[in-house]
C-alpha cells in the first residue's frame, strides 16, 4: 500500500527534476537587452532615414503642395503613428508579463481603421482602364513590401532576442509596425492619390503583410522545448 501511495509523488519528482535539468541544459549566456525605449528609438530612426531619402529622391513632385493639405498629413501621420505604436507593443511583448492588454490592441486597431477611413476622402477615377490600373498598382504593392522588409527584419530580430510568449500576436504586431509605416512611406513616394488605387495597391498589401507576419511569428518566435 505504501508503495502505491508513493508512486504518484515519485513520478512528479522525476518529471520535475527532468524539467529542471532540461531548462538548465538550454541556458546560454546572453547580453542584457537594451531598454525598450532605446530599441524603439533605433527602429524609428531607421524609418525616418527611409522617409528622408524618399522626400529627397521619391517620385512625388507635388509633395510640397500636399504638405499644405491637412487631410494628407493626417493620413500619412496616422499610419506612421500606428506603425510606431505597433513596434512599441511588439518590443514590450517580448518581456514576459508585459504583453499588450486588450484595450491597447483595441486602440491600435481603432487608429489603423481611422487612418484607413481617411482614404474615403480621396476621389476615385472609374474610367481608368483595367490594364493601366494593374500596371501602375503592382509597383506600389511591391514597394510596400520593399520598404517594410528591413524594418520588419530588424524588429523581428529585436523581439526574438527577448522571450516572447504569444508568438502569433507578436508577429502580427511586428507586421503592423513595418507594413503600416510602409504605407505612410509609399504615400510620400507614390504620386497617385486615387482612392481605389490606394486601397487596393497600398492598404490591402499592408494588411496581407501583417497577416503573413503573424504566421511568420508563429514559425520563428515560438519557443521550442526539447523533450
Amino acid at each position: 500500500m505504501s508503495e502505491i501511495a508513493n508512486t504518484p509523488r515519485s513520478d512528479h519528482e522525476t518529471r520535475h527534476h527532468a524539467l529542471v535539468e532540461n531548462l538548465v541544459a538550454e541556458l546560454r549566456p546572453v547580453r542584457r537587452l537594451w531598454p525598450i525605449s532605446a530599441r524603439l528609438g533605433l527602429w524609428t530612426a531607421l524609418e525616418i532615414c527611409v522617409l528622408i531619402f524618399l522626400i529627397r529622391h521619391g517620385g512625388r513632385t507635388d509633395l510640397a503642395q500636399q504638405l499644405r493639405n491637412p487631410w494628407y498629413i493626417f493620413g500619412v501621420a496616422g499610419f506612421a503613428a500606428t506603425g510606431v505604436i505597433g513596434a512599441a507593443l511588439a518590443l514590450r511583448a517580448a518581456v514576459p508579463g508585459r504583453e499588450p492588454r486588450a484595450t491597447e490592441i483595441g486602440l491600435l486597431m481603432v487608429l489603423a481603421v481611422a487612418s484607413a477611413l481617411l482614404l474615403l476622402r480621396q476621389p476615385v477615377d472609374a474610367n481608368v482602364p483595367l490594364g493601366n490600373f494593374i500596371d501602375t498598382g503592382l509597383p506600389c504593392a511591391l514597394g510596400i513590401a520593399i520598404f517594410a522588409a528591413l524594418p520588419w527584419l530588424a524588429l523581428l530580430w529585436a523581439v526574438r532576442r527577448g522571450a516572447p510568449l504569444t508568438a502569433g500576436l507578436d508577429g502580427a504586431l511586428i507586421g503592423a509596425a513595418a507594413f503600416l509605416f510602409s504605407f505612410a512611406l509609399m504615400r510620400v513616394n507614390c504620386p497617385i492619390d486615387d482612392g481605389l488605387h490606394l486601397f487596393v495597391w497600398h492598404f490591402l498589401p499592408a494588411l496581407a503583410g501583417t497577416a503573413l507576419s503573424a504566421c511568420a511569428g508563429i514559425a520563428f518566435l515560438r519557443r521550442r522545448v526539447r523533450r
